[in-house]
């Protein structure tokens, strides 16, 4: 009777190491995923703090463009004010 007894806990003692080494594998894949995550998330925010400052970068620029082109609209209707008038003048004249 004591061999069956002896037989148990042995297989016991291997069924528990098997689980241990399987939950052991578990938490060292669940740490390296856990690293990649973290790598994965540094990326994409490096990423978008690349886009914010290029963003950053043409707002002057736009702002600029946008200025220089409501200065020559400006330009253009003085000058046609100016030339209706002349030809006005001009009419008066005739």
């Amino acid at each position: 009777m004591a061999k069956p007894k002896v037989v148990e806990a042995v297989t016991d003692a291997v069924v528990r190491a098997e689980a241990a080494i399987v939950e052991a594998g578990q938490q060292a894949i669940e740490a390296v995923q856990g690293t990649i995550a973290a790598a994965a998330k540094k990326v994409a925010s490096r990423k978008k703090a690349v886009r914010k400052a290029a963003k950053k970068a043409k707002r002057p620029v736009a702002k600029a463009r946008r200025a220089a082109k409501k200065g020559a609209v400006k330009k253009k209707a003085a000058k046609k004010k100016v030339a209706k008038k002349k030809a006005a003048k001009r009419g008066k004249r005739r």
